[in-house]
């Protein structure tokens, strides 16, 4: 399941800035804020800041950042639920999605309610495209071109880090 809190809202000045997106898988496992997440989601609209917040299911979740996201996350994406969820998540699909249909969707099938121009559309299903094959050896170009563009050179030995390399017992 996925939940997004962006869609049309008050656009705040951001200098021809189109938006920004923040995915984050599992996001109950460390989304710990100093407010409410209605609030998260009202604030990153605002800014244009897109949430693209996933989960497995429904139980993973709180009971506030459930209904949270059920009433102020704008666009839902749900892949195939358990027919506990779908019976949970009816409300934003009913009629025209059953929960029978949320629970038995096909492979790289998924259901949507989505908000367009600031209006709430019918809920409907889409095919999603499969994964490209996977590029044999593709996988040390992608780390090569990470340490490139992300890391920084090792700060050359100090006495004190010596010191610490000395002590440390997987040394010997």
């Amino acid at each position: 399941m996925g939940t997004s809190g962006s869609g049309s809202g008050p656009e705040k000045p951001t200098g021809g800035n189109t938006g920004r997106a923040l995915w984050a898988d599992f996001h109950h496992n460390f989304l710990n804020l100093p407010g409410h997440i209605s609030d998260v989601l009202a604030e990153a609209r605002g800014y244009r800041l897109s949430l693209v917040l996933a989960h497995q299911h429904l139980d993973q979740l709180p009971a506030d950042l459930r209904e949270a996201l059920s009433a102020d996350a704008r666009n839902k994406i749900f892949f195939t639920t358990s027919p506990k969820d779908a019976n949970d998540l009816k409300a934003h699909t009913a009629p025209l999605i059953t929960p029978h249909d949320l629970a038995h969707l096909g492979a790289y099938q998924a259901a949507i309610r989505l908000i367009i121009d600031g209006r709430q559309t019918p809920p409907c299903t889409v095919r999603t495209r499969p994964l490209p094959p996977i590029t044999s050896g593709r996988e040390e170009e992608i780390r090569k071109a990470s340490r490139e563009r992300f890391s920084t050179a090792s700060p050359e030995p100090t006495p004190r880090n010596r010191r610490r390399e000395s002590a440390d017992p997987r040394n010997h």
